[in-house]
């Protein structure tokens, strides 16, 4: 039971920790929105608005995307929009906790109830609480991650 908790832990330490180096020493100068590539999908923030776009030009002066274009001088921050690091990730992060969470309520909801009709060892309801977590957690942290673009790069800021 406790080795379990120990292994989900440490691999949630993990995920989180590898994860935070990568965002920290992205440079976020304008040579670096030049030297994107055509239709780099991105998320420009204005003063007025957040935008997703897909790049077509950048110029000392502007950024063109497909679906707008913007003055260099109106651009608060500019991310790079990456899903599917996001939706890994968030998946990878929502099976550790649902692991963690669903061990740790397996081995509660049978604890001491050595009479019921259903009742298993501690360490199987460890093992299938921990199982019924991780699937649930995956799926959770999947969406979770798609839908906010947890690991997006700052490649921008004013």
């Amino acid at each position: 039971m406790q080795p379990l908790r120990v292994l989900v832990s440490s691999g949630l330490a993990l995920l989180v920790l590898a994860a935070l180096p990568a965002n920290a020493a992205t440079p976020t100068g304008w040579e670096t929105v030049q030297a994107l590539a055509p239709h780099t999908h991105v998320q420009v923030r204005t003063d007025n608005l957040k935008s997703d776009c897909h790049v077509m030009a950048v110029t000392e002066e502007k950024l063109t995307c497909s679906e707008a274009s913007f003055a260099r001088a109106e651009i608060k921050s500019i991310k790079r929009i990456e899903k599917t690091k996001s939706t890994l990730g968030g998946l990878a992060l929502g099976a550790g906790i649902g692991a963690g969470a669903g061990a740790g309520i397996g081995s509660a909801v049978n604890a001491g109830d050595s009479g019921f009709f259903v009742h298993v060892s501690p360490e199987k309801a460890t093992g299938v609480g921990a199982a019924v977590g991780t699937v649930i957690g995956a799926g959770i942290g999947a969406l979770v991650g798609h839908a906010t673009n947890l690991f997006t790069a700052t490649i921008y800021e004013r």
